[in-house]
C-alpha cells in the first residue's frame, strides 16, 4: 500500500470517528432534553434544538451561546442564497444552517448541511415572509410563518400542520415543552401545540376588527410604524413564564414594550396582561430578556437602552447609546451588553450594573457592520469592515478588555451582516444582507 492510500485512509477513518462523535453527542444533548424536562416517564415533547435554535439565538433574543469557539477555527465553506438576507441566521443542533433569503424565483427558504453547505432541502415560501427566521426543535423539525399561515414542517421538509392567523408571523419562539408562541403582525397571540397545532390556550387579539388581507400595513413592520401591531420577535422567559412583546396599540402614537403572562389561571393555561412600559418616542425592535429572567432591555426611539424591571416593567435604568441602530442587542449572563450600532458604528461593550450600565470597553478603530454574538468562552464575534473597499471580516474580540484575539476572512463581503450563529459544536455561521452565508469549523 502506498503512503498516499494510508494517507487517505487515514482522513476518511477520522472522518468517520466524527460522525460517530457527532452521532453520540446528538443523543446525549437529545437524552438531557428528554430526561430534563420529565416527571420520571420519556418525555418527547419538541424544545428549542441545542444551539441558536431560533431569532436572537435563544428564547430571551439575547444573542448569547454557551458554547466555545474553538480556537483552529477556518472558513469551511460558502454559498449564495439568490437574493438579499434581512433575517438572522438559524442553526440547528446538528450544526446545520437555516436562511430566508428574499429571491425573485425559487426556493426562498433554505437548509444547508453543515459539511459543505449542499441544501438538505428548501422551499419557496409565500412573499412578505422575508423577515421571518425559524425557530427550529431538537428533532431538526422548524416552524415558520408566511403571509396568513403558520407552518410546521418536518426535518426533511414536508409540512407536518398548518395554521391560518390573521397578518404576518413574527419569528416564533417556544415558550414550555411542546408549545410554540405565534404572535403576528395584526396583533395575535396564541400558544400551540407543536405536535399538532391545536391551541393549548385561547388565542389573544390586541387588536380589534383587523383586515382579511394578511399583508395590511405589512410596510410599517420595516419601520415599527402603527400599521403594524407587532413589529419584531417577542422574548420569551421561561422560568417567569412572561412574554414581552414590541407593541402598538391601535390609536395610538408610539409603540410600547408590552409584556403577557402565560401562567395558568384555575388550572387552564392562559394568555393574560401583566404590564406594559412606555418609553421616550416608542420602541425599536426586539425586546431582550436577562437570562435571570429579571431584566428586559429595549431601544427607546431617543437613542437610549432601557433596562426594565421584568416583574413591573418599572426603568430601572437607561443609556445614552447615541441612537438605536439596527435596534437590537446581545446581552450575555452576567450582564456584558453589545448593542448593535448602524454600519460602521464602533464597538461598544457595556455592564449592567443593577442600577446602571457602565462602559466596558470602546473600539472607535473598528467599523461594526451588524450585531455582534457573545460567547461562553468570554469573546465576542462582530463582523467589522476593514480597508479601503470595506470589505467584511469576522473578528474575535476578547468581552474584558475590549482586544481583538483574531480576525477570520469572508472573501468578497460587504454590506452587513444579519448576526453571527454559534453551534453547539462551537462552528460559527454569519449571512451577509447581500445574500450570502460564511461557515466557520475546525479541522
Amino acid at each position: 500500500m502506498s503512503k498516499d492510500d494510508r494517507s487517505t485512509m487515514t482522513q476518511a477513518a477520522r472522518r468517520r470517528l466524527r460522525a460517530i462523535g457527532r452521532i453520540a453527542v446528538l443523543g446525549t444533548l437529545a437524552a438531557l432534553v428528554a430526561t430534563s424536562c420529565s416527571d420520571g416517564h420519556i418525555d418527547v415533547r419538541s424544545v428549542p434544538a441545542a444551539g441558536w435554535s431560533s431569532y436572537g439565538g435563544n428564547s430571551g433574543n439575547s444573542n448569547y451561546s454557551p458554547a466555545a469557539p474553538s480556537a483552529d477555527l477556518k472558513l469551511s465553506w460558502t454559498r449564495p442564497t439568490g437574493g438579499p438576507v434581512t433575517s438572522p441566521t438559524v442553526m440547528n443542533g446538528g450544526g446545520d444552517v437555516l436562511v430566508t433569503a428574499r429571491t425573485p424565483n425559487g426556493c426562498n427558504f433554505l437548509v444547508l448541511d453543515y459539511r459543505a453547505g449542499r441544501k438538505n432541502f428548501c422551499k419557496r415560501m409565500k412573499d412578505g415572509f422575508w423577515g421571518n427566521a425559524p425557530v427550529v426543535d431538537q428533532f431538526t423539525q422548524p416552524y415558520i410563518g408566511e403571509p396568513g399561515k403558520f407552518l410546521a414542517l418536518t426535518g426533511g421538509g414536508p409540512i407536518r400542520w398548518r395554521m391560518d392567523v390573521p397578518g404576518v408571523p413574527t419569528s416564533a419562539k417556544f415558550v414550555s415543552p411542546g408549545r410554540i408562541l405565534i404572535t403576528t403582525s395584526l396583533g395575535r397571540v396564541l400558544i400551540a401545540n407543536s405536535q399538532n397545532g391545536d391551541l393549548a390556550a385561547p388565542a389573544r387579539d390586541l387588536w380589534s376588527n383587523v383586515a382579511t388581507d394578511p399583508l395590511t400595513g405589512f410596510g410599517d413592520c420595516v419601520s415599527g410604524g402603527p400599521g403594524c401591531a407587532i413589529s419584531a420577535p417577542p422574548a420569551v422567559d421561561w422560568a417567569g413564564k412572561r412574554i414581552f412583546l414590541n407593541f402598538f396599540p391601535q390609536g395610538a402614537k408610539a409603540s410600547q414594550v408590552k409584556a403577557l403572562s402565560y401562567a395558568q389561571v384555575d388550572g387552564k393555561d392562559t394568555v393574560t396582561d401583566a404590564w406594559v412600559a412606555d418609553l421616550p418616542g416608542g420602541v425599536v425592535g426586539p425586546p431582550v430578556s436577562s437570562n435571570d429572567g429579571k431584566t428586559v432591555y429595549a431601544f427607546g426611539r431617543d437613542g437610549k437602552i432601557y433596562a426594565l424591571d421584568a416583574t413591573n416593567g418599572t426603568v430601572r435604568w437607561s443609556y445614552d447609546n447615541g441612537g438605536y441602530g439596527f435596534g437590537t442587542m446581545s446581552v450575555s449572563p452576567d450582564g456584558l451588553i453589545i448593542p448593535a450600532g448602524t454600519i460602521g458604528a464602533p464597538l461598544v461593550m457595556l455592564h449592567d450594573d443593577g442600577d446602571k450600565a457602565t462602559e466596558v470597553a470602546r473600539r472607535d478603530d473598528l467599523q461594526t457592520a451588524g450585531l455582534a454574538t457573545v460567547t461562553a468562552s468570554g469573546t465576542a464575534w462582530a463582523v467589522i469592515r476593514q480597508g479601503t473597499e470595506l470589505e467584511l471580516a469576522l473578528a474575535e474580540i476578547d468581552t474584558k478588555t475590549g482586544k481583538t484575539k483574531r480576525t477570520l476572512p469572508m472573501p468578497e463581503a460587504k454590506g452587513f451582516a444579519t448576526g453571527v450563529a454559534v453551534s453547539p459544536y462551537g462552528q460559527l455561521a454569519v449571512t451577509t444582507n447581500i445574500g450570502k452565508v460564511y461557515y466557520y469549523a475546525a479541522d
